[in-house]
């Protein structure tokens, strides 16, 4: 008797996918932290800005689709609130980034 494959439906499909986004986020994050903490210990801390960016950038892909996920069924008031603190947060990424070079 042959098996039944099952079949997955969207829902599944798209977990898998913010799953998969918020594991890609957090590994790339440690890795850039790591060698930016390395960088700096070697003397170039001019380098780990950037890879801070990088880091905080990757944490940002992690964390907003699950978000969203969870916020979008909630009320307008609750879906404004989030893209005004998604907003502030690349704003400061940003802005971090920019003082790294400004104090060249």
């Amino acid at each position: 008797m042959a098996k039944r494959r099952r079949q997955r439906s969207e829902t599944a499909a798209k977990h898998d996918l913010i799953r998969l986004c918020a594991f890609v986020g957090i590994l790339i994050s440690a890795v850039l932290f790591v060698v930016g903490a390395i960088l700096n210990a070697c003397g170039l801390g001019n380098v780990t800005g950037v890879f801070n960016f990088v880091a905080q950038l990757a944490l940002l892909v992690a964390v907003a689709f699950p978000a969203w996920d969870f916020i979008k069924s909630k009320g307008k008031v609750w879906r404004i609130v989030y893209w005004v603190a998604l907003v502030i947060y690349i704003f400061g990424c940003v802005f971090g980034l920019v003082t790294v070079y400004v104090a060249f």
